[in-house]
């Protein structure tokens, strides 16, 4: 598939404030993840039995098994929901890596807060 045949859908999952992080810890932003989900199209990536469980009234524990040329992965992203939309994507390891997800987004939740009224930017630390 064309990326241009996704893109709305792309666009309406993801917040435009988006950060998240790569199954390296790498933080990437919405254009960043964009670039990666056009890559991952373009070689014919295909995700299966996604699953998400709420773990707050704005988090979700989402996972997927992703298949690439022949691979097979496994992935678990923490996510956080704004107007209905992701606004960050953690990708986690156990549950520590969890609760370490879990904080780091209650962290930007609030920082985001303060930037809002401050500010017409995000800015994180």
């Amino acid at each position: 598939k064309d990326f241009c045949e996704v893109e709305s859908t792309f666009n309406g999952l993801h917040h435009d404030d988006f950060l998240g992080t790569d199954i390296n810890g790498e933080e990437i932003d919405k254009a960043a993840k964009k670039q990666l989900d056009e890559k991952r199209l373009a070689a014919g990536a295909k995700v299966t039995n996604v699953e998400y469980t709420r773990t707050g009234w704005n988090k979700a524990l989402v996972e997927f098994h992703l298949e690439s040329d022949g691979n097979s992965v496994i992935s678990k992203y923490l996510v956080t929901i704004k107007d209905k939309k992701i606004i960050e994507a953690r990708h986690v390891n156990g549950l520590m890596g969890i609760i370490k997800a879990g904080w780091l987004s209650d962290y930007h939740s609030i920082r985001r807060v303060q930037s809002y009224q401050h500010v017409d930017k995000v800015v994180f630390e």
